[in-house]
């Protein structure tokens, strides 16, 4: 789609703001039109029909109706919306303004508000949106109902926040291009320039240009030329593109110029004036011409290879045009040079490039002809890989070299990463843990670049953490696993791409409040961010604390490169260990629930073993038996049947939230009414062992809690608490608040507990038959859910016991949520 212009967009803008304001206008002259006895008729058609969303809410904010604009605009039906308030679907950052002003509206403080507000669609999406409210009063039933105008301006704040972003975007060209930028109007006189071109002609002021022309800056000759195409331009409405020409200022100065000049429009699409720039191309020029005759000397020789050519002694003496676009240069700047001066101090192999270049240009010259790796620098600093070949000729009497530059970079990138990417997969393979990886990593980086202080740090969105599994460094020492912070590493992760961060840019980001100093200051910082599927796992960074020029774009793109596979590598190695880890971890879960139902099938036969064979007595020898034997065994029958129902009861419990089968659905809960009902359930077994149950809870304590799990957790306590304690004994329940928790204790005065006993509770393969003060019998399983249930809700649970005095079981739960 043709992107529009700047003209277009605050056409578009005015054409918006004319038809909201022709609403209006139509609104105000039909409500003026009618008589009282229309204006239900009149609203409801303004209502149904205006192109504009209108909602009616009540004094509360829940919306009573709205028109079909509103629906077909946010996506919501009338339905949805009649059963939603209006902050419901406001955005969050606009909740609070929205709520002020409709309180003042409320209380009779305003008549009406206009705001500008985000409401979010159905979609999700935001709606931009002009909102209008004022009161309407409903004389009937002396209510008070509100009545809101939304006008979709989306498109306006968009219209609006481009044209920001372009005359931005001017700003910036106008105040930073090297070029001149220059606006005249139809009479050739100077209504804008930019900066630099009012610099070059000595206004420290682009506005003190203003109304002068080219007869105020030029000669007579370049002036009168000037003026002649400017008027070309406005007559024909043709530009001129890319003029060359030598031109002269009134200090007398020459010098060459490219000039591109364009009409300029007026709104209604006339030619009101021109506007040009201007590149000085002196230098190029120049050296054009000096390149020029050097090409007639050795155009044969030079233009037959697309290899960079130079003709040299010790020094450059000539060379092509590949050889400028190798470099990055001009041809000045490599004649009269030697090799070295474009090469680092030292080459890979560790030996001095001057001497090395000395012995290479030495055996050439005696007629050996050399091949040779070499790496090079361009004129920005960036390396090069380089072949080089140099053979001896002779040109008029003179014994030359012609050096054969090329460049291999990429093929030796290639090399390296291919290398890189083969290793990290053998890595994966060999590696017998995740540390050895990271340190093998380490390894295969470092004979990329110099990668001396190196580190890998891993992002765990679910808990906000960042980890540094790997960290060496000759300053710092390992660092700690801590939330995000406004280091480096978390720069990246904000910014999601690769940084290469020196110490200018490391103080900039500093003032910037970006990011804050951690450990050591860097000469270079270079962070690789970890994706996997787009999401980040983690950072990959390398830092040295001398050479600023350790790294540099290559290396940038090498490791952004090999990134993905590294991150892989870790995320399978990481998997693979977890694999190991779960397996170990489920094969000792299997082997404890093994043994627990064992334990379980054990608890469970021995009632049945005696209700079958006292059931088997007393239908054999029914009439030789007593009442009294009669009623032993049926009341013993009674007891096994009651320990065989609880144990399966709590047995089908645990089972169901094991496997997640439990709906787990907490509000908030006076807690004393449920201490209350459960102390009430169990109040006879209490009295058959006279045991006073003590409840001493505030009647204002109230927890937010799942209602079924509680009660069977405190009737399993109290249960618990009964059972363990002596005739004429007492259990205490009672609670206290820990800041977003109630803490409760169930206290008996029993029997108690040693060491061994306390720490076989809560264990799923330590569950055991114990007997009650008056031979009660149980399996420990209650206890077991009491656990579960109590950490389903985030708190925890314990216990404090010594034998002959006593236990208290204390647990906590969240408190309510107001």
């Amino acid at each position: 789609m043709k992107e529009k212009t700047k003209a277009d967009l605050i056409k578009e803008l005015t054409g918006l703001l004319r038809q909201n304001k022709t609403l209006s206008k139509k609104i105000e002259q039909l409500s003026s039109q009618h008589t009282p006895d229309k204006d239900e008729n009149l609203f409801s058609k303004i209502f149904e029909q205006a192109k504009i969303g209108i909602v009616i809410v009540n004094e509360s904010g829940k919306i009573i109706s709205v028109n079909k604009y509103v629906t077909k605009t946010t996506g919501y039906t009338i339905d949805e919306l009649t059963h939603m308030e209006i902050s419901e679907f406001t955005h969050p950052h606009d909740v609070k303004t929205s709520e002020i002003l409709f309180e003042e509206l409320l209380k009779g403080k305003r008549d009406y508000y206009v705001i500008e507000k985000r409401y979010i669609k159905k979609d999700g999406h935001i709606l931009w949106a002009k909102s209008t409210a004022s009161t309407i009063k409903d004389k009937k039933s002396k209510k008070n109902y509100f009545l809101v105008f939304i006008e979709d301006i989306s498109r306006q704040r968009e219209i609006e926040k481009k044209l920001a972003g372009e005359e931005r975007l001017i700003r910036l060209l106008m105040q930073n291009l090297p070029d001149s930028i220059y606006f005249k109007d139809i009479e050739s006189k100077f209504i804008k320039v930019n900066y630099n071109k009012a610099s070059k002609h000595g206004y420290s002021n682009p506005d003190d240009m203003i109304g002068k022309s080219d007869f105020d800056l030029y000669s007579q000759e370049h002036a009168s030329q000037a003026l002649d195409d400017e008027q070309e331009i406005i007559k024909t409405g043709k530009p001129i593109i890319d003029k060359e020409e030598k031109i002269s200022d009134k200090s007398g100065r020459s010098y060459w110029v490219s000039t591109t000049k364009l009409p300029l429009n007026n709104e209604d699409g006339s030619i009101g004036g021109t506007f040009g720039i201007t590149r000085d191309i002196t230098t190029k020029k120049e050296t054009e011409i000096k390149l020029h005759e050097s090409e007639e000397r050795y155009r044969g020789l030079f233009e037959s290879s697309a290899d960079a050519i130079f003709i040299m002694t010790d020094i450059f003496e000539d060379c092509n045009n590949a050889v400028l676009q190798l470099f990055g240069c001009d041809r000045e700047d490599l004649i009269g040079h030697h090799p070295a001066e474009f090469s680092p101090t030292f080459q890979p192999d560790g030996k001095d490039s001057v001497t090395k270049a000395n012995d290479k240009i030495e055996l050439a010259m005696k007629g050996t002809p050399q091949h040779f790796y070499w790496k090079h620098i361009k004129k920005d600093g960036t390396p090069i890989d380089a072949e080089v070949t140099l053979n001896s000729l002779t040109l008029n009497g003179r014994t030359l070299l012609q050096a054969t530059v090329r460049d291999i970079g990429e093929r030796v990138y290639a090399e390296k990463i291919q290398n890189a990417v083969y290793e990290i997969s053998e890595a994966v393979n060999a590696a017998e843990d995740i540390n050895y990886l990271y340190k093998r990593i380490h390894e295969i980086i470092s004979a990329l670049m110099p990668a001396k202080n190196f580190y890998i740090a891993l992002y765990n969105k679910e808990k906000d953490m960042l980890t540094f599994p790997y960290f060496v460094d000759e300053f710092d020492p390992p660092q700690p696993p801590k939330k995000l912070g406004k280091g480096l590493t978390e720069y990246v992760l904000r910014k999601g791409e690769a940084v290469l961060i020196d110490a200018k840019k490391d103080l900039e980001l500093r003032e910037q409040g970006e990011v804050e100093l951690i450990g050591e200051p860097q000469a270079i910082w270079l962070g690789i961010p970890l994706i996997i599927s787009g999401k980040i796992i983690g950072v990959m960074v390398v830092q040295d604390y001398n050479n600023e020029k350790a790294y540099g774009e290559d290396e940038r793109q090498l490791l952004i490169f090999v990134s993905e596979q590294i991150a892989q590598a870790i995320e399978r190695k990481a998997n693979l260990d977890a694999i190991k880890s779960y397996a170990e971890e489920l094969k000792q879960l299997n082997a404890t629930k093994d043994k627990f139902f064992s334990i379980i099938a054990h608890d469970l036969k021995n009632p049945f073993i005696t209700i079958l064979g006292f059931s088997d007595l007393l239908l054999t020898d029914y009439n030789e038996l007593t009442d009294e034997e009669k009623l032993f065994y049926i009341e013993e029958m009674k007891k096994s049947a009651d320990v065989s129902h609880s144990l399966l009861q709590n047995l089908l419990q645990w089972s169901r939230s094991q496997t997640g089968r439990i709906d787990f659905k907490p509000k908030n809960l006076t807690f004393v009414d449920i201490v209350n009902e459960n102390a009430l359930l169990l109040k006879l077994i209490a009295q058959k062992k006279q045991i006073n149950i003590n409840i001493s809870i505030d009647p204002s304590t109230s927890v937010f809690a799942d209602e079924d799990m509680l009660n069977t957790i405190i009737r399993n306590l109290i249960s618990n608490a009964i059972k363990f304690t002596n005739r004429d004994g007492n259990v205490n329940i009672y609670s206290s608040m820990l800041e977003k928790f109630v803490r409760v204790t169930v206290e008996d005065n029993g029997v108690g507990m040693d060491e061994t006993t306390r720490s076989k509770l809560f264990k799923l393969d330590e569950t055991h038959s114990t007997f009650g003060t008056e031979n009660e019998s149980g399996t420990g399983l209650g206890l077991l859910l009491c656990k579960e249930f109590v950490e389903k809700h985030g708190g925890t649970i314990n216990v404090e016991s010594s034998p002959g005095i006593g236990s208290k079981f204390i647990f906590t739960l969240p408190a309510s949520i107001h």
